[in-house]
Protein backbone atom coordinates (compact mmCIF):
# COMPACT_ATOMS: atom_id res chain seq x y z
CA UNK A 1 0.00 0.00 0.00
CA UNK A 2 1.27 3.54 -0.41
CA UNK A 3 0.14 6.74 -0.58
CA UNK A 4 0.55 10.83 -2.08
CA UNK A 5 1.34 12.78 0.85
CA UNK A 6 1.65 16.84 0.65
CA UNK A 7 4.65 18.97 2.43
CA UNK A 8 6.69 21.87 1.61
CA UNK A 9 4.11 22.81 -1.22
CA UNK A 10 5.47 19.49 -2.68
CA UNK A 11 4.02 15.99 -3.18
CA UNK A 12 5.84 12.65 -2.17
CA UNK A 13 4.85 8.96 -3.02
CA UNK A 14 5.30 6.88 -0.12
CA UNK A 15 5.09 3.75 1.61
CA UNK A 16 6.43 2.00 4.76
CA UNK A 17 10.03 1.26 4.80
CA UNK A 18 10.66 4.75 2.51
CA UNK A 19 13.62 6.63 2.80
CA UNK A 20 12.09 10.23 1.97
CA UNK A 21 13.93 13.84 1.40
CA UNK A 22 11.66 16.46 2.16
CA UNK A 23 12.71 20.61 3.22
CA UNK A 24 13.48 21.09 6.86
CA UNK A 25 11.16 20.24 9.45
CA UNK A 26 11.83 21.38 13.45
CA UNK A 27 12.66 18.27 14.97
CA UNK A 28 15.57 16.08 16.69
CA UNK A 29 16.77 12.84 14.95
CA UNK A 30 14.07 10.21 16.14
CA UNK A 31 11.70 12.03 16.57
CA UNK A 32 8.12 10.90 15.17
CA UNK A 33 6.27 13.09 12.68
CA UNK A 34 2.51 12.38 11.25
CA UNK A 35 1.72 13.78 8.13
CA UNK A 36 -2.10 14.44 7.75
CA UNK A 37 -2.49 16.11 4.44
CA UNK A 38 -2.72 12.58 2.18
CA UNK A 39 -4.15 13.27 -1.30
CA UNK A 40 -4.46 9.70 -2.58
CA UNK A 41 -3.70 6.33 -1.24
CA UNK A 42 -3.38 3.01 -2.93
CA UNK A 43 -3.92 -1.28 -2.29
CA UNK A 44 -2.35 -2.29 -5.63
CA UNK A 45 -2.43 -6.03 -6.38
CA UNK A 46 -2.82 -8.34 -9.19
CA UNK A 47 -6.38 -8.73 -10.13
CA UNK A 48 -7.68 -5.43 -9.46
CA UNK A 49 -6.39 -2.15 -7.42
CA UNK A 50 -7.84 -0.61 -4.11
CA UNK A 51 -7.74 3.30 -4.63
CA UNK A 52 -8.87 5.90 -1.98
CA UNK A 53 -9.08 9.57 -3.40
CA UNK A 54 -9.38 12.79 -1.35
CA UNK A 55 -11.21 15.71 -2.33
CA UNK A 56 -8.67 17.59 -2.02
CA UNK A 57 -7.54 15.50 1.00
CA UNK A 58 -8.79 12.23 2.42
CA UNK A 59 -10.37 12.45 6.00
CA UNK A 60 -8.35 10.26 8.54
CA UNK A 61 -5.92 8.86 6.45
CA UNK A 62 -2.68 9.94 8.25
CA UNK A 63 1.22 8.36 7.36
CA UNK A 64 3.62 8.55 10.25
CA UNK A 65 7.34 8.74 9.17
CA UNK A 66 10.27 9.21 11.53
CA UNK A 67 13.44 11.62 11.35
CA UNK A 68 16.56 10.08 10.62
CA UNK A 69 18.40 13.34 9.21
CA UNK A 70 19.21 16.58 9.07
CA UNK A 71 21.41 18.63 7.60
CA UNK A 72 22.10 21.01 4.28
CA UNK A 73 21.97 19.24 0.37
CA UNK A 74 24.06 20.01 -2.42
CA UNK A 75 25.33 23.24 -3.76
CA UNK A 76 23.07 24.98 -6.39
CA UNK A 77 25.21 27.90 -8.41
CA UNK A 78 22.73 30.37 -10.04
CA UNK A 79 25.21 32.55 -13.18
CA UNK A 80 24.22 35.45 -14.41
CA UNK A 81 25.59 36.90 -17.43
CA UNK A 82 25.14 39.37 -20.18
CA UNK A 83 27.34 39.06 -23.30
CA UNK A 84 29.77 42.11 -24.34
CA UNK A 85 28.41 44.18 -20.89
CA UNK A 86 30.96 43.07 -18.68
CA UNK A 87 28.25 41.56 -16.29
CA UNK A 88 29.06 38.25 -14.33
CA UNK A 89 27.43 37.75 -11.13
CA UNK A 90 27.34 34.09 -8.73
CA UNK A 91 25.58 32.80 -6.03
CA UNK A 92 25.59 29.42 -4.42
CA UNK A 93 22.37 28.19 -2.40
CA UNK A 94 22.04 24.77 -0.22
CA UNK A 95 18.49 23.48 1.05
CA UNK A 96 17.65 22.72 4.56
CA UNK A 97 16.51 19.35 4.19
CA UNK A 98 15.06 16.03 6.31
CA UNK A 99 15.17 12.45 5.90
CA UNK A 100 12.57 10.76 6.79
CA UNK A 101 11.98 6.78 7.45
CA UNK A 102 8.27 6.25 7.02
CA UNK A 103 7.44 3.77 9.65
CA UNK A 104 3.34 3.74 9.24
CA UNK A 105 0.29 4.27 6.95
CA UNK A 106 -3.50 4.44 7.37
CA UNK A 107 -6.12 5.19 4.45
CA UNK A 108 -9.02 5.76 6.92
CA UNK A 109 -11.28 3.42 6.31
CA UNK A 110 -9.41 1.02 8.60
CA UNK A 111 -6.66 -0.68 6.66
CA UNK A 112 -3.22 0.29 8.41
CA UNK A 113 0.17 -0.82 7.36
CA UNK A 114 3.35 -0.75 9.50
CA UNK A 115 6.69 -1.47 9.15
CA UNK A 116 7.97 -4.37 11.77
CA UNK A 117 10.76 -3.50 14.35
CA UNK A 118 13.23 -5.87 12.49
CA UNK A 119 12.76 -4.15 9.60
CA UNK A 120 12.70 -0.93 10.89
CA UNK A 121 16.60 -1.41 12.49
CA UNK A 122 17.29 -3.61 9.19
CA UNK A 123 17.25 -0.15 7.05
CA UNK A 124 18.19 2.07 9.86
CA UNK A 125 21.84 0.08 10.27
CA UNK A 126 21.86 0.10 6.30
CA UNK A 127 20.89 3.69 5.87
CA UNK A 128 23.87 6.97 5.55
CA UNK A 129 22.81 10.06 5.13
CA UNK A 130 24.01 12.33 2.17
CA UNK A 131 22.91 15.82 3.90
CA UNK A 132 26.81 17.96 5.58
CA UNK A 133 26.05 19.50 9.13
CA UNK A 134 25.80 23.44 9.00
CA UNK A 135 29.17 24.63 9.21
CA UNK A 136 30.29 28.26 9.08
CA UNK A 137 30.40 30.32 6.01
CA UNK A 138 33.97 29.55 4.13
CA UNK A 139 35.78 33.14 3.02
CA UNK A 140 37.63 33.95 -0.25
CA UNK A 141 41.25 34.50 1.24
CA UNK A 142 41.08 37.25 -0.72
CA UNK A 143 38.29 39.33 1.38
CA UNK A 144 40.02 38.55 4.89
CA UNK A 145 41.43 41.06 6.85
CA UNK A 146 44.84 42.06 6.16
CA UNK A 147 47.02 41.01 9.23
CA UNK A 148 47.46 44.43 11.68
CA UNK A 149 50.02 46.09 11.79
CA UNK A 150 51.98 46.75 14.79
CA UNK A 151 52.89 50.44 15.78
CA UNK A 152 56.74 49.49 15.73
CA UNK A 153 56.90 49.19 12.08
CA UNK A 154 54.45 52.02 11.21
CA UNK A 155 57.03 54.82 13.33
CA UNK A 156 60.33 53.14 11.24
CA UNK A 157 58.48 53.83 7.93
CA UNK A 158 57.51 57.65 8.63
CA UNK A 159 61.45 58.17 9.76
Amino acid sequence: MYAIIETGGKQYRVQPGDFIEIEKLEGAEGTSIRFDQVLMVSKPSEQNSQIWLGKPLLSGAQVSAEIVGQGRGEKILIIKMKRRKQYRRTQGHRQYLTQLLVTHLDNGAGEKVELSAEDKKAKLERFHTSLTPKGPASTNKYLRKPATISKKNTEEKRI
